[in-house]
C-alpha cells in the first residue's frame, strides 16, 4: 500500500489548506528542503502539527511533552550528550528488551541504528517536539552534573556561537569554576532573566529573577566572595584588580543547548565586597514575531501598519524591564528586508540582527545617541532605531529625521502612552514639533502568564470584576467577550476566571506561573491629540481624549488577557496602578 504523503495528512487534519501546500511545494522545487519545515517557515502551520502528521505518516506515537518522572537517568545518560543533541533524541525508558526513544525526526534511521548498536537493544521511536527533547536532555544531564562536573570552556569564549562548547559537555575540577557554572546552568534551567550575587556580612547570597520576581536560591560562606567575584570577572573580561569602581562586561556561553549572552555589572558595596548582577539574554526569548509577544488582533493590525509607514516617530514607553527592547526587535524583524536600509544605535547592542547595521553607544569616545543619530542621516537610512530618547539633542535629531522622510523607532521612560508627549516637551522639544512628528505611542508592561498545566478555575467576586472594568452582568451572562490573542490557551468556563494554583507543579517550578506576556496601551496621534499637544495639555487630558476615542488602557488590555485565561487579576492590578485613578 502506498505511504500517504505528509501534505495529504496535514490537509486532512485541517492544519494547512491547498494553497499553502502548493506554495510550499513550489518552494521545495525552487530551493529544496523538507515540506514540513517549509510549511512551518512560511507560517502556514505550527511545528507540532507537522510532527503529528509525520507520526501518522510513519505509524509511530506522538507526544506533546515528556514527563520528568518517567525519565530514567542512567538509561538517558548512557549515550553522549553531543550525540543526543545532534540527533534530537533521548532514550526515556526500557520495556523488556526494547528501549523507547523520543525523537524529533523518526526518519533518522542512521541514528536509530546507532542506538541499537551502542545499547544492544531494540528501539521503539516516539515523536516529540525537539524543544521538549532538549529540555529533557538538559534536565537529566543537569541532575548528573549539578554541583560537580560543570566546566568553564574559557578557551571557547571568542568566535561564533556554533564554536561555543556547552558547559555541560566539558569538565574542570576547580571548585569555584564548578560552583559558578552550576549557578549559570541552573539560572537557564529555571528561566531566570537575572542573577544577583550579593555579598553580606557573613555570607554571599545569590538570587534569581524569574518572570520578574526575585527568589533566594543559594548561599556561600564569606571567605569565597573574592574567588567568586574574580571568577565572574575573568569570564566577563573585567579587571580583577579594580575593586573600587563599577565595571561592565559581557560573557558568552553555550548553556544547556542555548546560546546565551550575559551582561555583567559590578558595583562596590560598603560591606567590603562587590555585588554582581548578570543579565541573561537568550536569543530565543527576545527575537519574536510581533504576533507572539502579546498583541491582540486589533493592536497587531495597527502596529503592522505603523511600521510600514515611510516616516514619523513611533515611541515605546514603560519602565526598565517592561519589554520595550523586545518589542522594538520584533518590529525590526518584521520589516527587515534587502530593500530597506535599517540602522540602530543602542546601549548596549543586545543582539546582532542579520541585515541591520547596529552601533553601540560609547561615552568614552563621545559616541552618544545624538552623535550616532546625527551620523546616521548621512547614510541614507529608511528606518532608524534609537535605543532611548533621554535628552534634548537626541530628541531633536530624531524629530528632524522623522520630518525628513525616515521612520524612527525609539523608547522613552514614562508611566503611560500619553506621558510620552509631555516628556518630550519637558526635555525642551517645541510642542508643535512633537505634534507633527509623532505617529503613535505604545505603553507596555509585562505580566506573568498562568501555567497552563496547573491553573485552576474559580468564580470571581464583584470586586475583582469591578477592578478590571468588567460588567458583572455581562460576565455572568457570558457576553463579556475578549479579543483574540495568538497562542492563547483555552479560555475559562462561562462565569469563571483562572488563577495560579498554590504550590504550582513541576512544569512551573511550583510557582503557578510560567513565562510572561505584555499588556499594551496604543495611543494613535490623531487631529485631536495634535491640538492638545500644541496647547501643551497635560497627560491626563490627552489620555481622556484617547480613551473617549476608543483607546484601551493598560488595565483594559490586561482585563482582556484575564478573560482569555492568560493571566490573573492580581498580576494586572499590580502592574497597572496608575489606571485606577
Amino acid at each position: 500500500m502506498r505511504q500517504r504523503l505528509l501534505g495529504e495528512i496535514l490537509i486532512e487534519a485541517g492544519a494547512v489548506n491547498g494553497d499553502q501546500l502548493a506554495q510550499a511545494l513550489q518552494t521545495q522545487i525552487d530551493e529544496g528542503g523538507r515540506i514540513g519545515e517549509l510549511l512551518v517557515r512560511q507560517r502556514a502551520t505550527e511545528e507540532h502539527a507537522v510532527l503529528r502528521g509525520v507520526a501518522v505518516q510513519v505509524g509511530v506515537p506522538y507526544r506533546d511533552k515528556l514527563e520528568i518522572g518517567e525519565l530514567q537517568t542512567e538509561l538517558a545518560t548512557a549515550l553522549p550528550i553531543s550525540f543526543l543533541k545532534q540527533h534530537r533524541l533521548l532514550p526515556i525508558r526500557r520495556e523488556g528488551t526494547t528501549v523507547v526513544v523520543a525523537m524529533a525526526d523518526p526518519l533518522d534511521l542512521w541514528a536509530l541504528d546507532d542506538i541499537r548498536g551502542l545499547m544492544n537493544v531494540d528501539v521503539m521511536p516516539v515523536v516529540v517536539p525537539p524543544q521538549r527533547i532538549l529540555e529533557a536532555i538538559n534536565h537529566v544531564y543537569g541532575q548528573r552534573q549539578e554541583g560537580s562536573d560543570l566546566g568553564d570552556g574559557d578557551e571557547e569564549m571568542a568566535g561564533n556561537a556554533e564554536e561555543l562548547v556547552d558547559i555541560l559537555d566539558v569538565s574542570d575540577e576547580a571548585p569555584i569554576i564548578r560552583w559558578v557554572n552550576s549557578l549559570l546552568f541552573n539560572a537557564v534551567k529555571e528561566r531566570a532573566s537575572d542573577i544577583h550575587i550579593e555579598p553580606g556580612e557573613k555570607e554571599v547570597v545569590v538570587r534569581y529573577r524569574v518572570d520578574g520576581v526575585l527568589h533566594d536560591v543559594r548561599h556561600a560562606a564569606k571567605q569565597f566572595i573574592p574567588s567568586i567575584i574574580s571568577r565572574v570577572k575573568i569570564m566577563a573580561g573585567l579587571n580583577i584588580a579594580e575593586k573600587r569602581l563599577p565595571q561592565d562586561g559581557r560573557i558568552r556561553r553555550k548553556i544547556a543547548g542555548k546560546d546565551i549572552d550575559m551582561r555583567v555589572a559590578t558595583a562596590p558595596t560598603v560591606k567590603g565586597g562587590e555585588r554582581i548582577t548578570i543579565r541573561l539574554l537568550d536569543r530565543d526569548n527576545i527575537l519574536h514575531d510581533l504576533a507572539d509577544i502579546g498583541f491582540g488582533d486589533d493592536h497587531l493590525r495597527t502596529m503592522n501598519e505603523l511600521i510600514e509607514r515611510p516616516h514619523g516617530i513611533v515611541l515605546v514607553t514603560g519602565p526598565t524591564g517592561s519589554g520595550k527592547t523586545t518589542t522594538l526587535y520584533a518590529c525590526l524583524a518584521k520589516i527587515n528586508s534587502p530593500d530597506l536600509n535599517i540602522l540602530t544605535i543602542e546601549d548596549p547592542v543586545e543582539y546582532q540582527l542579520d541585515g541591520i547595521s547596529q552601533v553601540a553607544v560609547n561615552e568614552k569616545i563621545e559616541l552618544s545617541f545624538a552623535a550616532g543619530l546625527r551620523s546616521f542621516l548621512r547614510h541614507d537610512p529608511d528606518v532608524i532605531m534609537v535605543g532611548e530618547i533621554r535628552d534634548l539633542p537626541t530628541a531633536e535629531i530624531a524629530i528632524q529625521a522623522s520630518l525628513t522622510g525616515h521612520l524612527v523607532l525609539s523608547t522613552i521612560h514614562t508611566n503611560d502612552a500619553a506621558g510620552g508627549i509631555t516628556r518630550l516637551v519637558d526635555l525642551g522639544v517645541q510642542p508643535f514639533l512633537v505634534a507633527s512628528s509623532l505617529v503613535a505611542l505604545l505603553a507596555q508592561r509585562l505580566v506573568r502568564r498562568l501555567c497552563p498545566d496547573c491553573r485552576e478555575a474559580y468564580s470571581p467576586d464583584a470586586e475583582d470584576l469591578r477592578s478590571m472594568g468588567i460588567s458583572a452582568e455581562k460576565f455572568a451572562s457570558g457576553e463579556a467577550k475578549f479579543i483574540h490573542f495568538k497562542n492563547q490557551p483555552k479560555p475559562p468556563p462561562p462565569g469563571k476566571l483562572y488563577r495560579a494554583r498554590e504550590g504550582g507543579c513541576a512544569a512551573c517550578l511550583g510557582i503557578g506561573y510560567r513565562g510572561r506576556t505584555a499588556i499594551y496601551e496604543l495611543l494613535m496621534i490623531d487631529e485631536g491629540v495634535r491640538k492638545l499637544a500644541i496647547k501643551n495639555a497635560d497627560a491626563g487630558t490627552i489620555k481622556r481624549h484617547a480613551t473617549d476615542k476608543g483607546m484601551r488602557t493598560l488595565r483594559d488590555d490586561g482585563a482582556q488577557k484575564v478573560l482569555a485565561g492568560m493571566t490573573t487579576v492580581t498580576e494586572v492590578l499590580m502592574n497597572t496602578t496608575e489606571d485606577s485613578a
